[in-house]
């Protein structure tokens, strides 16, 4: 069943029945999953990139080897998020099945933090989607004046406009004040938004919290680096890390209060 209904957002056999072991058997090696489902080693790991590319699959090295492993089964929404509305017919059911995907986890826990490497506008545009999978309120350091300077200012309008009408996120947001900062939340956000919170950082000795993007939601942490021809992003899935950059947060969110 499950197979069936990765197949219905375009998985080919062999890419649903890596995810699904992966889901159920925790991280592994290439040759652990080549073994386990009778693949070529070769193939096996072409198929773990592509899902990787999808932003289903993460990676990281221990000892020297590298381990791949699925990432939460609501990546598999915002996979169908990002597909223009190619597959929005099938978005409802599979919203239905996400929990018979998470049961399979449950043989199995983390035992380290999940980090994985998104190159280019293509990955730090999956960064920011991923963020959309948010159950419940965001907190963000945005560094907008680099989006300004990368060309993406539409993207990140056209997100914005995602999160609020459409995943209604709420996002705490901590942003440099600046006058060409302030003008870009006037002129695009309404001043009803109960789904926007911004707290303006004035410090002078602030430049360097915003050098890079950092979202904090669910159980990750996730980086955004936006130097034009250097563009990446990182996600960290750690709850013990998430919770102590929350904490941070929080606090930095309650000084700017005063």
């Amino acid at each position: 069943m499950l197979e069936e209904k990765l197949a219905q957002i375009g998985f080919n056999k062999s890419e649903a029945r890596i995810y699904l072991e992966l889901l159920a058997i925790g991280p592994q090696a290439v040759s652990v999953i080549a073994k386990r489902l009778s693949l070529n080693r070769t193939s096996t790991y072409s198929l773990l990139r592509a899902l990787q590319k999808k932003g289903l699959v993460a990676s990281y090295n221990n000892s020297g080897v590298k381990f791949f492993v699925a990432n939460d089964p609501n990546s598999l929404v915002g996979y169908i998020d990002r597909k223009c509305r190619t597959y929005d017919y099938y978005r409802t059911e599979l919203l239905a099945a996400i929990p018979k995907f998470r049961s399979l986890m449950a043989q199995y826990t983390f035992q380290k933090p999940v980090v994985s490497y998104h190159e280019g506008i293509e990955g730090v545009k999956f960064v920011l989607y991923d963020t959309l999978t948010a159950k419940g309120d965001f907190c963000a350091y945005l560094c907008l004046h680099k989006w300004f300077k990368s060309g993406m200012k539409d993207f990140l309008l056209e997100y914005k406009d995602f999160r609020i009408a459409n995943k209604k996120i709420p996002l705490k947001a901590i942003v440099p004040d600046t006058p060409e900062v302030r003008a870009f939340f006037d002129k695009n956000y309404d001043k009803d938004d109960k789904l926007t919170q911004v707290m303006y950082m004035s410090d002078p000795n602030s430049h360097d919290v915003f050098e890079n993007e950092m979202n904090i939601y669910n159980d990750k942490l996730a980086i955004i680096h936006l130097e034009r021809g250097e563009e990446y992003g990182v996600v960290i899935q750690s709850k013990e890390i998430v919770a102590m950059q929350r904490g941070i947060f929080e606090m930095a969110w309650k000084g700017l209060q005063k």
